[in-house]
């Protein structure tokens, strides 16, 4: 679906309304001026709300929107075009169609193919893994190629397979600032925003196996961040996430506050109640069905555990989700549980428990995928990383594992 607006270039005197309906004798035209062969998406499978009519009202320039909703049934894999021409009484439209490429693809299972044999392998329902992706270095679509395979050591017969990442957390989006009108800005990188222009073939085969895609939002070293916005601010910010997230139907948002750059001349401090108002505002804008998850990291969330440092916030009634941040190609992998103080395995960065948080929703270990040619990545024997391994698997209070990162040569 999609909402459709009209804007005028002055504010109108009176009430202008513009009918919008497909217009299906303007596919040939297009075809020609684009050289094209697109095959017109039939009237039946578009559905357009409020009768088809936008109104202006007097004293405005801007239409409420209009609903324009889209089905695939009956029609074959390929690509339509849906042109919806907009006609008035006053003129202001005349002549003017607003064009729709639809892409129809078949559903995308996980099917594993080996020479003349394939099977499908469902999504792991045993652990929630979760995969950080940068766009700017990684295809998207490579998260849907990960796998599990576990075999039976004596018989050496295959027990399990699953497909891995349940959840695709997607970088980068920056929290950025505007000096003069202090304003602060959601702000995606060109890579993200390619990646979801072409969704079709980089995101929507993951969401039909069930994979829910996250975008996560971290600092631009501006000096502006999640922990010194103000109310206003946070409102603003929320608001411009929300359109990001309903325009290409993302299944929820990562909050990192790392690289914010706090502390730069001009800049407010830091406080402890702008994160958890944001949090808050955060998740009763964008609802309770989609994803709120936080990254447990460093000083901008270490106060989430004292409720009068927060302002009464329990910021673990609003989140779906926590995770520590610690993690890092040139150290071994890290547990952190604060749930467990007094755990067998060490703490490097011990935390406490985010109030309204239960453990069953906090993730205690983040695993680096290490370069290659990384000592971390090949000595299996390490004393240290094999320990602490043990250790967290006797512990272990959820089957919460987080990837940083996915690298390609996880992949080949």
């Amino acid at each position: 679906a999609d909402q459709v607006y009209y804007r005028l270039n002055t504010t109108t005197s009176q009430p202008v309304t513009i009918s919008v309906s497909p217009d299906l004798s303007l596919v040939d035209t297009y075809n020609d001026a684009n050289q094209t062969n697109l095959q017109p998406l039939p009237a039946e499978n578009v559905s357009i709300g409020n009768g088809g009519a936008l109104t202006v009202a007097a004293g405005t320039a801007v239409s409420d929107p209009l609903e324009v909703t889209f089905s695939a049934d009956g029609l074959a894999p390929g690509t339509y075009l849906l042109p919806l021409a907009l006609q008035t009484d006053a003129d202001v439209a005349e002549g003017q169609a607003l064009y729709y490429g639809i892409t129809v693809r078949k559903f995308d299972k996980n099917i594993y193919q080996d020479g003349y044999e394939s099977w499908e392998i469902p999504l792991d329902t045993d652990w929630n893994t979760i995969f950080y992706l940068n766009t700017s270095e990684v295809q998207a679509h490579y998260a849907d190629y990960v796998a599990l395979e576990t075999i039976q050591k004596d018989e050496f017969k295959t027990t399990k397979q699953a497909s891995l990442g349940n959840i695709i957390v997607l970088r980068i989006a920056q929290v950025d600032y505007d000096t003069a009108s202090q304003r602060v800005i959601f702000a995606p990188t060109s890579d993200l925003f390619y990646t979801l222009e072409h969704s079709d073939k980089y995101i929507a085969q993951m969401k039909d196996k069930g994979r829910k895609i996250s975008v996560c939002i971290e600092g631009a070293g501006k000096g502006v961040g999640f922990c010194n916005m103000t109310d206003a601010q946070i409102a603003d910010f929320v608001s411009q996430v929300k359109s990001f997230v309903d325009t290409y139907d993302l299944d929820g948002v990562n909050l990192w506050d790392r690289g914010s750059g706090y502390g730069k001349e001009g800049m407010p401090a830091m406080n402890t109640t702008s994160y958890p108002k944001l949090i808050k505002s955060m998740r009763e804008t964008l609802g309770e069905e989609r994803l709120l998850t936080v990254v447990d990291h460093e000083e901008p969330t270490e106060y989430f555990w004292d409720t009068e440092a927060t302002g009464g916030i329990a910021v673990g009634d609003y989140i779906d989700y926590a995770w520590h941040g610690y993690v890092s190609q040139n150290e071994p992998i890290e547990f952190c549980d604060p749930y467990n103080p007094s755990s067998m395995f060490p703490q490097v960065h011990p935390r406490k428990a985010i109030a309204g948080l239960d453990k069953n929703r906090y993730g205690t270990v983040n695993v680096p995928f290490y370069t290659d040619g990384s000592d971390l990545a090949q000595d299996m024997t390490m004393e240290l990383w094999m320990m602490n391994t043990i250790m967290w698997g006797l512990e272990r209070s959820n089957n919460i594992i987080v990837f940083d990162n996915l690298d390609i040569t996880c992949c080949k």
